[in-house]
């Protein structure tokens, strides 16, 4: 194939039923195919996704050659996110709106350009329980990013949206594209001078500015902490490194933020689902995240299976079988506490209090950071304590497994042994706890597995 005389070095002789690629320049270290041959290789499907280095000069002739010669998909980085629409057979409107494409795919006659970034952005901050309907936004810079995003703001919803920028005039651009896109007044230019302008309140603050991707960066504004503050929440677009300065500000006031590789992996989530006409699970996508990270930031944890959930979701049977299929030593931290203590949990709730219990879970975790070549399952509780789910995380892959409230309860209605379902209302209790613990588990995880559906061998398949 002509279009492989693009492929970086290590890709030139990459053969596979099918072709996904990406086209930019430089292109070395993209980590694109993290995401898609991880996806490939876990849905069975015969795809290889190669980097093209290519130059502004054979953008055209390559969208072409990789058209005729089959190539399935193919996503698109700098510096030709503007200028390969004019290659394109049709652009889907997103895309037109915010000026930019980053995914082909195969039409009739060409290629259709999308962008996914949007998309992808928004599904991140979702995931993180941020809703954009009715937020209030402040963006920091004006960059090409911070159309898409401005762009994404405006489609879902929100209320009002500063972007403050050095540049007056290209925030006050974008400003006047995303309102003639609205037809209202949403999105308000601000000079970085100006910035005390933007009145009291809490808002989400999104970081778009290149600001941080260098050692030795400052922050993008020097505005101070009280300007900072302001922030309900904050994400800054780059990844790497994984804390900026950005993100060191919102830590040290106390405010949740995240940094932009989630926003890469559900840009390349979408991308793949539109190129194969498929749904990616919410399990195969933390895997995928799992695997960005550990090419990215290394791996720092163990070997070992971690299993939380609330009560009845599976830990103990699915762990006791896993351990039995894999040949791995299985601990209940439950059961490892009981024989410490000499005592049931029961007896250390009523004699020693929950405190007490809580702790000893603590110290559990410490110790079997040494251990290897286990599954573990952790009482429903553990987690709960932030300290304990940072530890999770360096003794193995945290599997949190996930029942809906009717599976559990029907699980669990006739056990006696659970002190916080000795009450008058069980069923609604655990509606309760799970509303409250879903998302802290989430976080605490690394991959989500279902349990209120298929057998235990589908299951099992699904963790390892």
């Amino acid at each position: 194939m002509e279009i492989m005389k693009y492929a970086i070095q290590g890709y030139e002789d990459v053969a596979a039923e099918h072709l996904l690629g990406i086209f930019g320049n430089p292109i070395k270290h993209t980590l694109s195919p993290v995401i898609h041959d991880t996806l490939s290789d876990a849905l069975g499907l015969s795809e290889r996704y190669v980097p093209f280095c290519v130059e502004d000069e054979d953008l055209s002739r390559c969208v072409k050659l990789a058209y005729d010669e089959g190539v399935l998909g193919l996503n698109i980085t700098v510096p030709h996110k503007q200028h390969v629409m004019e290659s394109l057979v049709d652009v889907d409107i997103a895309a037109k709106t915010i000026g930019a494409v980053n995914t082909l795919v195969r039409v009739e006659g060409g290629y259709k350009g999308y962008n996914t970034d949007m998309p992808g952005l928004a599904k991140a901050l979702e995931t993180e329980g941020i809703a954009l309907k009715d937020e209030t936004v402040i963006m920091l810079g004006a960059g090409g990013a911070a159309r898409a995003v401005a762009y994404m703001c405006v489609s879902y919803g929100a209320k009002q949206v500063y972007i403050v920028n050095r540049t007056y005039a290209h925030a006050q651009a974008i400003a006047d594209d995303m309102n003639a896109f609205a037809g209202k007044a949403v999105v308000q230019a601000v000079a970085s001078e100006d910035y005390k302008s933007i009145p009291d309140g809490k808002y989400l603050m999104i970081q778009c500015t290149s600001v941080g991707l260098h050692e030795g960066d400052g922050m993008p504004f020097d505005f101070g902490d009280v300007f900072y503050a302001i922030a309900k929440a904050g994400v800054d677009l780059i990844y790497n490194p994984a804390q900026t300065p950005f993100l060191k500000e919102m830590e040290k006031l106390g405010v949740p933020a995240v940094n932009g590789l989630k926003m890469l992996l559900y840009q390349g989530i979408l991308a793949y689902e539109l190129w194969n006409n498929l749904t990616v699970s919410e399990t195969l996508t933390d895997k995928v995240y799992l695997a960005l990270q550990d090419a990215i930031y290394g791996k720092k944890r163990g070997d070992n299976i971690v299993l939380i959930g609330y009560m009845g979701a599976g830990k103990t049977t699915v762990g006791k079988a896993l351990a039995k299929k894999l040949g791995y030593e299985f601990i209940d931290t439950d059961l490892y506490i009981e024989a410490q203590e000499e005592m049931t949990i029961p007896d250390i709730f009523e004699k020693k209090g929950e405190a007490y219990f809580r702790a000893l879970e603590t110290d559990v975790i410490r110790k079997l950071r040494e251990k290897t070549h286990c599954v573990i399952a952790t009482g429903g509780g553990l987690p709960l304590r932030k300290e304990n789910s940072d530890l999770l995380k360096e003794v193995g892959t945290v599997y949190y497994l996930m029942a809906d409230a009717d599976t559990t309860y029907a699980r669990v209605k006739h056990c006696t042994n659970r002190p916080l379902l000795q009450c008058d209302d069980p069923y609604t209790k655990i509606q309760a706890m799970m509303k409250e613990r879903g998302p802290v588990y989430a976080r605490a995880c690394h991959i989500r597995v279902r349990t209120d559906h298929g057998t235990l061998e589908e299951v099992m398949d699904e963790i390892k």
